[in-house]
């Protein structure tokens, strides 16, 4: 079933738990299935870029995104357009240094074909030295999809997947008001883990090990398994959990979200490969696992909020490390008992509900694929 086909719908409701896991361990560790699900997957559904109040007008951004170079333009204030990075006469990169780059044009390097930021060709040396049916409009950079939500940018390279925000589901009805024009960055980081994409994301999905492995750090903030309350969509899925009084003492909750957002934690996972984290003061939280190979990927971490509502950067950075470092632990030994040839699929908790709504939507996008290894 592919991306355009509507995914399994057992998966709106977790009391239709499969008794044990869906992915093998092979899944997790073949490095054959990694450019089956770039082509399944990671081309069929939204990704996220980043902040759209990074651009400038008439900047650039070039990115790689899961291996695809990729360039978003600034045309005006929230204006936005994204092309492959790839100049159509020779195939060159446009920008072949990543990041964000203040240009009125696009000029490639190998032949200096010029582009406008609308992705048109204006200019290209030694013009009449082509055939007479040259025309520069028939050559146009390649455009992607490009919708945000809150200011957040995200691409999609097929035509086929629903719009962003339908792709989204409940995340703008929840989280949609918690970015203010007072909103700012207030932590990024990036760092290389040793497994599997699919494991680490499992692991953010993971409901039954928070209050085991992160009794001291995420779960001061979560509370007693008792109160959580999961929401299984199309294509997200969400954990909602009463914000702890404790949190409740330290923080201010912005007063006009809808009543529900005052005072709950939404940990929301978004497939395939990312996660939303909101709290009632304003912050949000997205965490982005990029695969790298079979069992490396990159783990991005992006913290937004209101300076005068947040804790200091320094106790941000200090809470991520931490619950971090306990997942980076977990994750990196999953990795080794899948390795190990020892594993087969364990039973399902319902705390572990996201976790297989995860893995029923990977199968659902690659199951017109035969399995790599026969």
């Amino acid at each position: 079933m592919l991306a355009e086909q509507q995914p399994s719908p057992q998966l709106v409701n977790q009391r239709d738990l499969p008794a044990h896991f869906l992915l093998r361990a092979d899944h997790y560790t073949n490095p054959a299935w990694l450019p089956i699900e770039k082509k399944h997957i990671f081309q069929k559904t939204w990704l996220y870029i980043g902040d759209s109040a990074q651009l400038a007008v008439g900047q650039v951004w070039a990115k790689q995104v899961v291996g695809q170079p990729v360039v978003i333009t600034c045309l005006g204030p929230g204006e936005f357009k994204a092309f492959h990075n790839v100049c159509p006469h020779r195939a060159s990169l446009l920008c072949n240094q990543t990041g964000i780059h203040s240009q009125k044009h696009l000029v490639c390097p190998y032949h200096a074909w010029v582009y406008d930021l609308h992705g048109n060709l204006v200019g290209a040396p030694a013009q009449p030295k082509f055939s007479d049916t040259f025309k520069p409009e028939n050559y146009p950079l390649s455009p992607i999809r490009l919708e945000s939500w809150s200011g957040f940018l995200f691409i999609c390279f097929s035509d086929d997947a629903p719009s962003l925000h339908d792709f989204l589901g409940s995340i703008p009805q929840h989280l949609g008001h918690h970015r203010r024009g007072q909103t700012r960055l207030l932590l990024s980081q990036r760092q290389v883990v040793n497994c599997n994409w699919k494991n680490f994301h499992d692991n953010t999905l993971c409901d039954y090990h928070v209050a085991i492995a992160h009794r001291h750090t995420l779960h001061k903030v979560q509370g007693p398994i008792k109160h959580y309350s999961h929401h299984l969509e199309t294509y997200t899925n969400c954990l909602r959990t009463p914000v702890t009084p404790d949190w409740q003492a330290e923080n201010t909750a912005l007063p006009d979200l809808p009543k529900l957002s005052q005072t709950a934690f939404f940990t929301y996972g978004i497939f395939p490969n990312l996660h939303l984290l909101g709290l009632p003061n304003g912050m949000l939280a997205w965490l982005y696992i990029a695969p790298l190979t079979s069992n490396t990927c990159e783990l991005r971490s992006e913290v937004y909020g209101i300076p005068e509502l947040s804790p200091s950067i320094a106790t941000l950075k200090a809470d991520f490390d931490a619950f971090t470092s306990e997942d980076i632990i977990l994750t990196e030994n999953v990795q080794k008992g899948y390795a190990s040839g020892a594993y087969t699929p364990g039973p399902v908790n319902q705390l572990e509900a996201r976790i297989v709504h995860q893995q029923q939507l990977i199968l659902d996008f690659i199951s017109q694929t035969s399995n790599p290894t026969h």
